[in-house]
């Protein structure tokens, strides 16, 4: 098996999806965005759509390129795709989806929903504000939050977003925070929050944060809590999955290095590393194979992508492909 049938078989099994049908919605976002698609390719395409439910839940995972590609104008991506349609291939476009799987608009929510989000930043761009209960929120790249105050304190964060919370100063009472399927409570705490897809990530800074079990989620937590919460506390970090709830000591200044605008990478593969410094950045940033592997230290200022990989080119033999300002690719000298 090819690195990119075990890659398209592993990102299929992860989303529960049939790897035929990921890779026949691959060949249909290849042939629609490619050139000037007729009314004939629309048709067998609308046809194939509503031939399977399987076949529309394939084909919403790979709109999570469009919902990248969406945050600059529509026409756009799809010309600089289109001119580079002979080159852009299934395998390169699958990369594209591993790379944005954890910063991406994913189909849980779509870029429709999070372009009227009531607070929202697009990649590259932070945003910090004071909540109407006094609490203060601050948005990484590509993130977007629903509020609710009215006679509640509650917010919504949406799929794929990263957030810093601080409710210290803030009113008293229950403060609910939901990610996809989980509830927190995260009153009279400091504490950071992002959303990987299959999984989330609290990090508590000080204070202490229930972690309540929403509908169908983390059933492993009535095993912790005969009332079905966990508490983390400060200096606590914590894996929140489907699976159960798995604790390890903070890092504190880890958690916090966004919020400085630092990425900071520890022995990384490249490949993971660009995942990380394409949540940043609009369009498609991704790796050939050939170069995936290789090691990457220090530490990145996120404002500036661009410098960010220069400084990549002279630490690593790679080189830096710039095929539109929305897309590049990284690949041997």
């Amino acid at each position: 098996m090819s690195e990119s049938r075990a890659s398209l078989g592993h990102y299929a099994h992860r989303h529960g999806l049939e790897p035929a049908r990921l890779q026949a919605a691959l060949d249909w976002q290849v042939s629609l965005w490619s050139g000037e698609p007729d009314d004939g390719l629309r048709r067998d395409w609308a046809a194939w759509l509503a031939a399977d439910p399987g076949n529309l839940r394939a084909w919403t995972q790979v709109e999570r390129l469009a919902g990248r590609l969406g945050e600059v104008p529509a026409d756009a991506g799809r010309h600089a795709l289109g001119r580079h349609g002979a080159g852009f291939s299934r395998r390169q476009l699958l990369a594209g989806l591993a790379l944005l799987g954890v910063g991406a608009v994913t189909a849980r929510s779509g870029w429709v929903e999070r372009s009227l989000a009531d607070c929202r930043v697009g990649p590259g761009e932070q945003r910090t504000l004071a909540l109407p209960d006094g609490s203060s929120l601050k948005l990484n790249t590509a993130s977007a939050v629903n509020l609710a105050f009215n006679g509640e304190r509650r917010l919504r964060v949406l799929p794929g977003s990263e957030i810093a919370l601080d409710s210290r100063r803030a009113g008293t009472g229950p403060l609910r925070v939901e990610m996809a399927e989980m509830r927190l409570d995260a009153a009279d705490s400091q504490v950071v929050l992002r959303d990987y897809g299959e999984r989330l990530a609290v990090s508590v800074l000080a204070g202490r944060v229930n972690v309540l079990s929403g509908p169908g989620a983390l059933r492993a937590i009535a095993a912790e809590a005969a009332t079905g919460t966990a508490t983390l506390r400060g200096g606590e970090a914590a894996w929140l999955s489907a699976d159960g709830l798995q604790r390890f000591p903070l890092d504190r200044a880890s958690a916090l290095d966004w919020t400085r605008g630092v990425l900071r990478a520890d022995r990384q593969p490249l490949g993971d590393f660009l995942a990380e410094l394409g949540r940043y950045r609009h369009g498609l940033l991704y790796c050939d194979d050939a170069v995936a592997g290789l090691v990457v230290s220090g530490a990145f200022q996120v404002p500036d992508t661009d410098y960010a990989l220069q400084s990549l080119a002279q630490a690593l033999p790679v080189a830096v492909h710039y095929r539109t300002p929305w897309l590049v690719r990284v690949g041997v000298v």
